[in-house]
């Protein structure tokens, strides 16, 4: 069976076979059942559904402002849904990467940005950039890499990831 990262006070731990056919679902000091897809294939349609379902309602699962103490806006959450949807529909991996657990992603930060810095909204800034990267043949990731390393939108995602720092910093003091 293949090996998977195992929390120790897990009670239910799920191992895939190495084809990926075979679940066995082991219950501490209970036991082994395993679950065969190959058996249950009338059921994989809906199972589909149902984990799509729950992964994107996950993402709008978010923790509350580490600096304000305020809840996520709704905004955010169907921002974070919506970002998810465009990585499927783009053919993405099933996790995106950068953009694990509660963290914000590196393009989310940067759509943020160009926001904040053109006095709009995130999903109207979404749309002129989809717009922008389809002109350019880029995919959007790649077009916001590249307007990340504009000199004003780094300063604006440096302060929305970390606050306003105007306070001089000693590299010598820090390294």
């Amino acid at each position: 069976m293949a090996k998977e990262k195992v929390k120790s006070n897990a009670v239910v731990t799920a191992t895939w076979n190495d084809d990926s056919t075979k679940l066995t679902l082991t219950v501490k000091d209970a036991g082994e059942i395993v679950f065969d897809t190959e058996l249950a294939v009338h059921l994989m349609s809906r199972a589909a559904c149902h984990g799509f379902e729950q992964r994107l309602r996950d993402r709008a699962a978010m923790s509350a402002d580490t600096k304000t103490g305020l809840s996520a806006t709704p905004q955010d959450k169907f921002d974070r849904i919506k970002a998810l949807v465009e990585h499927y529909h783009g053919g993405g991996e099933w996790e995106m990467r950068g953009a694990g657990g509660g963290k914000k992603a590196e393009t989310e930060w940067i759509l943020e940005a160009l926001a904040a810095i053109k006095s709009t909204d995130v999903e109207t800034m979404r749309g002129k950039v989809e717009t922008a990267a389809e002109a350019k043949g880029l995919t959007v990731d790649k077009y916001l890499k590249q307007v990340a390393t504009v000199e004003a939108v780094a300063l604006k995602v440096a302060q929305l990831k970390f606050g306003d720092q105007t306070a001089a910093v000693d590299l010598d003091e820090l390294v």
